[in-house]
Parts: C-alpha cells; sequence; structure tokens
C-alpha cells in the first residue's frame, strides 16, 4: 500500500528536498504552500525523477487561523490518509522586538507554532487512533539560544522543540513517532527574508552564517533521522556540539553574547 507524506510549506528550501527524498522511496506526495507556481515547478520536478508519482500540490495561505482545519477538511474529501506528517513551513524576522511589524510577527508565529500545533493535534489525534505514524517538526539550533534581534524567532523556535518532545512521550504509547530536528543555517532564501531594517540584522546574519548547510545535505539528515526514529536529532556532528555548548551556558550568558556578537559584527 501506497505511503502518504504531508508536508507544510514544501515547495522550496528543505521542504523541496525532503519532497525529492519521499519521492525517491515511493510515497505518495501531499504539500500545501502559498505560491503555485512553486508548486507546479515541485509537480514537474517530481514527476521528472519518477513518472508514476502521485502529488498533489495545493495552493493556500497557511498563515491564515483556519488553515489547519482546511487542510484537514481537505484531506477528508480526497480520502487520503496520512502516514507522514511533516511540518516545515515558517520564517524568522530580525531587527528589535519593539520595532517590529505585528501583522507579520502574527504570521511568523502562527506559521511557526499555531498551525503546527494545530496539526500535530488533529492528524495526531487520528494517528493515535489508527495505532501508527510519525511526526517531524523542523526546530532550528536558535531553538536553543536566547538571541537578541531574532528574539520571536529563536522563542518560537524553543517551543517546537519543548512542544515536540512532550508530544513525543504522549504518543509513544500508541505507536506515534514524533521527531524534532534541528538545523542551523541553511543556503535557502530563510535570511534573505528574515532580514529587517536595524542595523542589527547584519550582525545576525554572520553570527549565524558561521557554518551553513546545503538543503540537500539537511534534508538527508532530517530523513535519516526520521527513519531511524530518533526523538530528536541535529544535522550533523558540528551543529550537535554546538548546541550541547549553547545548552551548558547560562541564558543571560549567552544573550549577552548575541547582542554583543550582532552589534560588533553589523
Amino acid at each position: 500500500m501506497t505511503r502518504t507524506v504531508l508536508i507544510t510549506g514544501g515547495a522550496g528550501g528543505i521542504g523541496r528536498e525532503f519532497c525529492k527524498l519521499f519521492n525517491n522511496d515511493g510515497y505518495r506526495i501531499v504539500v500545501f504552500s502559498l505560491l503555485q507556481d512553486e508548486l507546479d515547478d515541485l509537480g514537474k520536478a517530481l514527476k521528472t525523477q519518477r513518472a508514476n508519482v502521485e502529488y498533489h500540490g495545493v495552493q493556500m495561505d497557511l498563515s491564515e487561523p483556519d488553515a489547519a482545519e482546511r487542510m484537514v477538511e481537505w484531506l477528508d474529501k480526497e480520502g487520503i490518509e496520512l502516514d507522514v506528517l511533516l511540518n516545515n513551513v515558517g520564517f524568522g524576522m530580525m531587527g528589535e522586538h519593539v520595532e517590529q511589524d505585528s501583522k507579520k510577527l502574527e504570521r511568523m508565529l502562527t506559521l511557526n507554532n499555531i498551525l503546527l500545533t494545530k496539526l500535530c493535534m488533529l492528524v495526531g489525534n487520528r494517528m493515535k487512533t489508527r495505532g501508527a505514524g510519525q511526526i517531524m517538526n523542523i526546530g532550528s539550533l536558535a531553538g536553543f539560544c536566547p538571541m537578541p534581534f531574532f528574539a520571536a524567532y529563536s522563542a518560537s523556535k524553543a517551543f517546537v522543540i519543548n512542544f515536540s518532545a512532550s508530544l513525543h512521550e504522549e504518543l509513544k504509547p500508541y505507536g506515534v513517532q514524533v521527531t524534532c530536528f534541528c538545523p542551523s543555517t541553511t543556503r535557502t532564501a530563510f535570511l534573505d527574508t528574515a532580514q529587517g531594517q536595524h542595523a542589527s540584522s547584519s550582525g545576525i546574519t554572520k553570527f549565524v552564517s558561521a557554518q551553513i548547510d546545503t538543503p540537500e545535505d539537511v534534508a538527508i539528515a532530517g530523513y535519516k533521522a526520521l527513519n531511524q526514529k530518533k526523538v530528536f536529532a541535529l544535522p550533523n556532528l558540528s551543529v550537535t556540539l554546538q548546541s550541547i555548548w549553547i545548552r551548558t551556558m547560562p541564558l543571560r550568558t549567552m544573550a549577552a553574547l548575541v547582542h554583543k556578537k550582532a552589534l560588533k559584527e553589523q
């Protein structure tokens, strides 16, 4: 029987690379994303990779308050049951928190946290009833670190890390696996879209760009972690060591260090 994966924001960046990996293993692929042209382009690429791929690219603004419910309604209408849910969509915002655009901030937190949490609830409930399923939530190395001038984003990923660990324990007795995968900076459009007007943006960019991985390598590491049913994973040894070092530092010390680096390297 064909297995099915749903990937949010899967038409570009890391999500697109995840699609290729699932496609290579014969999955039916469902992608919800904002831009129709990217969805169409992904469909062509997957068809080239595997001629008989079953691909559903659904255009939707996932930052809408009822997006999670509408996604599940679409799945029910199509008669599609998920084996894997991959919560990938999200973005970041640099700059002083008090100077942020409130609408954009709300959209970011909706995508990074609210949508993810609601999908885990709605889809996770069905997986629990069925006694099988896998959920992967994309966190970030930034989730371990208080980051002045990247405050709400790093906090949103801290939420993903803690939420995923808790959800795993809740669903484990019912045969549902939850994995939180935390990459560092990846060579995508993420940093470009995260830029703000504050002078710290260039400093934060330099700080988080000390190591940049390719989306291909990141997706391969995440896919491996999912298949190995890891609860928590980082893409490579270097990022793992960075996360260990960050976690040994007092929060106040780490926040002060990032603040200093951001302003020094602008």
